[in-house]
């Protein structure tokens, strides 16, 4: 747990799967990244699907909500999908679903938006039901009518179960949706409606940076990923956003860091690199 102003942050390790090492790392060779993450023999790479749990004031607010369980076999193996660890990472917080008050969606990809749901009697459910959904109009609009390249990573099923639903709020470029608790959309580079999260306290603060830095091996500003839209324009995002983070002495939360969950940064003879890693 971490203390930042009002909120008590916690991180839910909730799940882990597998994308192939070309699509996480882009350009870079694989003899570079495969030092960092050593793929399987389907050239897959481990990742880590982190839940941002924050608390204050009586919200539960979570970021992201991982890949779930409604999927088929076919699909868990695909992904080697492992095992859906919410309640037990939820009760080490000391509370419940019927506890999560907000779910805020960095973007609508499958494995940040598939664990709000899960199946009941052959249609999807809520998992968390008194909780509102928070995101950006422009990445619903997007998910609900993907380009052909985004189309397999937004699943219509999850999206459209969460744009029926009566708890959504679409939200309108940043804002401070609780005090301290702010949501900064960050361009289109990985996806159109693509948003940050940023916790403040008195003396630091905290960024979830959903995709835009993944994990700690994408600190390198070239280090985009095949997945992303605009590569280009995730350079110029990341180089904004790490330098902000730098200059405020902030901490950056990595969603899908197998080893890392957050840390501060630091310049290093021209490349960005982790400095203090930090445990919520």
């Amino acid at each position: 747990m971490l203390a930042l102003g009002s909120f008590r942050l916690h991180t839910l390790d909730v799940q882990y799967f597998r994308l192939d090492g070309g699509s996480v790392f882009g350009v870079v060779p694989k003899v570079l990244w495969e030092k960092v993450v050593e793929p399987d023999d389907l050239n897959r790479v481990r990742l880590s699907m982190r839940m941002l749990l924050a608390r204050s004031n009586g919200r539960n607010i979570l970021v992201d909500a991982a890949m779930g369980t409604a999927w088929s076999e076919k699909m868990k193996a695909i992904y080697g999908l492992s095992e859906w660890r919410l309640d037990e990472e939820l009760a080490n917080a000391g509370i419940g679903r019927d506890d999560i008050t907000d779910v805020v969606f960095t973007h609508l990809h499958f494995d940040h938006v598939a664990g709000a749901f899960e199946e009941k009697n052959g249609r999807l459910s809520s998992v968390f039901p008194n909780a509102r959904f928070h995101v950006q109009r422009r990445n619903l609009e997007t998910a609900l009518s993907p380009n052909l390249k985004e189309k397999p990573s937004y699943i219509a099923v999850f999206v459209e179960a969460l744009a029926a639903s009566e708890s959504l709020n679409l939200i309108d470029g940043p804002c401070e949706l609780f005090p301290g608790f702010e949501l900064m959309p960050c361009g289109e580079g990985h996806t159109a409606g693509h948003q940050l999260v940023k916790i403040s306290g008195d003396e630091t603060t905290l960024v979830h940076a959903g995709d835009l830095v993944p994990s700690s091996a994408h600190l390198g500003l070239n280090r985009v990923m095949a997945l992303d839209i605009l590569p280009l324009e995730v350079i110029n995002e990341k180089t904004r956003l790490l330098g902000e983070i730098i200059d405020g002495n902030g901490i950056l939360y990595f969603a899908h860091d197998p080893f890392i969950e957050a840390a501060t940064i630091r310049r290093d003879d021209g490349r960005i690199v982790a400095d203090r890693t930090v445990r919520l």
